[in-house]
C-alpha cells in the first residue's frame, strides 16, 4: 500500500508544481488594465456628505489612500471618515482586480460588517459600481477625476422611480503614499 501511495503522490507532484506557476500573460494584462486607476494612487482628503435615515445630513472629513500590490495587478483602497468629534463613523477597504479572460473589473468591498464583490466599470478618469439594495433597487456609485478633484456620488435607484442622491465626496490629492508596500516582509 505504501509504494502505491508514494507513486501516486510522485505522479501528482508535477501537476501541483504546475498549478503554482505564474501566468505571466494574465499578470501583464491585469497590470495593464490597472493603469486606468493610476490617477487614484496616493493620499486624498476632502469633504463627504451623506443623507442619513430621518433626513439628517452627516458631513465629515473624508480620506482615501490608494496603492497597488502583486506587481500592480491589484489596487487597494482604504476610505476613512472623521467626524467633527474625531470619531470614525465610516471606514472601508476594497480590492480592485481585473479578470483578463472576462475582460472585467471586480471590486471586493468591506465595511461596517458587510462585504461583497461587485462589478466595477473603470474608465481613464473615473469608475462606476452598484450594490444591490433590495428587490428592484440598487445603490449606484459614480466617480470622476477632473485633473485636481476626485468626486464620487451615490444614488439610491429603485425601479420606476427617479434616482435619489444620498452621498457626495469631493477630495483633493494631498500626497504620495508607499502604502500598502511600506513595512512589507523582507527575506531577512
Amino acid at each position: 500500500m505504501f509504494p502505491l501511495a508514494f507513486t501516486l503522490a510522485a505522479l501528482a507532484l508535477p501537476a501541483a508544481a504546475h498549478a503554482q506557476a505564474a501566468d505571466t500573460a494574465a499578470m501583464a494584462a491585469q497590470a495593464e488594465a490597472m493603469h486606468k486607476l493610476d490617477w487614484m494612487h496616493g493620499k486624498w482628503r476632502g469633504e463627504a456628505r451623506m443623507q442619513m435615515p430621518g433626513g439628517k445630513e452627516l458631513v465629515v472629513t473624508h480620506t482615501e489612500r490608494v496603492g497597488t500590490l502583486l506587481g500592480g495587478t491589484i489596487t487597494l483602497i482604504e476610505g476613512k471618515s472623521f467626524g467633527a468629534d474625531g470619531k470614525v463613523p465610516f471606514n472601508a477597504f476594497a480590492v480592485v482586480s481585473y479578470d483578463p479572460a472576462a475582460k472585467a473589473f471586480t471590486m471586493a468591498s468591506h465595511t461596517g460588517g458587510r462585504s461583497g464583490s461587485f462589478p466595477l466599470i473603470a474608465a481613464e478618469r473615473g469608475y462606476a459600481w452598484e450594490v444591490p439594495a433590495g428587490p428592484a433597487a440598487r445603490v449606484r456609485y459614480k466617480a470622476s477625476f477632473d485633473g485636481t478633484t476626485w468626486t464620487e456620488t451615490g444614488d439610491f435607484v429603485a425601479d420606476g422611480q427617479p434616482p435619489r442622491p444620498f452621498f457626495r465626496m469631493t477630495l483633493k490629492r494631498v500626497g504620495d503614499t508607499d502604502w500598502p508596500m511600506a513595512g512589507s516582509m523582507t527575506r531577512d
